[in-house]
């Protein structure tokens, strides 16, 4: 059967939550085989398998990190605003920057005085699905 998504070894995908994973095989059963990234360790790749269908619904190709910074700038995740960002509203430290394989940004929450780095939830990083609101500071 012909799918409407293709996957090809070696992409990168990411879930809503940000956990990120790299393609490896897509075995004749047609089940995608991938690894899950931690912070960028080769060492702490934790393997699965799950079928094709269940991937593409769970899973959204991230394309190039300079890419999707390019497009976060653009809908305003910049350095001097505020968001709304798992929940919880945050003053914006930097634009968007790549670490790893993921987008990331520095922030501080609006009940703490500690700068976080947070990593980008694959909705904002893709710039359509979900898009959250951004407020201007």
């Amino acid at each position: 059967m012909p799918h409407t998504v293709e996957i090809k070894k070696g992409q990168i995908f990411q879930d809503r939550t940000g956990l990120t994973m790299r393609v490896g095989e897509i075995d004749a059963s047609d089940r995608v085989h991938f690894a899950v990234i931690k912070d960028q360790n080769p060492y702490a790749l934790e393997t699965a398998k799950m079928s094709y269908f269940a991937f593409i619904h769970r899973f959204t190709r991230i394309n190039s990190v300079e890419e999707a910074c390019a497009r976060i700038d653009h809908l305003g995740y910049v350095a001097s605003r505020r968001a709304r960002i798992y929940g919880e509203e945050f003053e914006l430290l930097s634009d968007p920057y790549p670490q790893a394989d993921h987008i990331a940004i520095r922030a501080q929450a609006k009940s703490d005085s500690r700068v976080r780095i947070l990593r980008l939830p694959v909705t904002i990083v893709q710039g359509g699905r979900g898009q959250q609101k951004v407020k201007a500071a």
